[in-house]
């Protein structure tokens, strides 16, 4: 995954949460293994998810469904160091978005990722985003050039 620069600064996302790592995480090298790190990841599209569901009234999404997931290792990640997730979105489509999410390990960037969401009829099939939920999306846009 090729990405702008500017993805490694924490500074970039309007969604942050800081995450305790545990002992269950690591693998046989005492490292964070890469299926703790793509839970992380999980929990950003839950955090960007919780972040667009409105209060009161119709959701934006009759459902949202994950069609991608592109992860970059970027450094090891250590136990029992704190990671903090951080997350925005990078394009609104037709009929999905693509969520940019970052991982940092004492303020480091150590792993970047990518996931898209679709849109979907309760049925089946896409639907296209709306333009209230375009607007709604439109708030945790990264900062970065098309």
């Amino acid at each position: 995954m090729r990405h702008d620069p500017r993805r490694t600064s924490l500074d970039l996302y309007p969604i942050q949460r800081t995450i305790t790592t545990l002992f269950s995480d690591t693998d046989a090298l005492g490292h964070i293994n890469n299926i703790s790190i793509a839970r992380y990841f999980e929990q950003a599209r839950v955090m960007i998810m919780e972040a667009i569901a409105p209060t009161h009234g119709r959701p934006l999404f009759e459902r949202a469904v994950l069609a991608r997931v592109e992860i970059d290792y970027l450094s090891e990640v250590f136990y029992p160091h704190d990671v903090v997730i951080a997350t925005g979105i990078l394009r609104v489509g037709t009929s999905s978005l693509t969520v940019g999410s970052a991982l940092f390990q004492k303020g480091r960037c150590v792993a970047l990722a990518d996931s898209i969401d679709v849109s979907t009829a309760l049925g089946g099939g896409p639907r296209p985003i709306t333009d209230d939920a375009r607007a709604v999306l439109d708030k945790f846009l990264l900062d970065l050039p098309a």
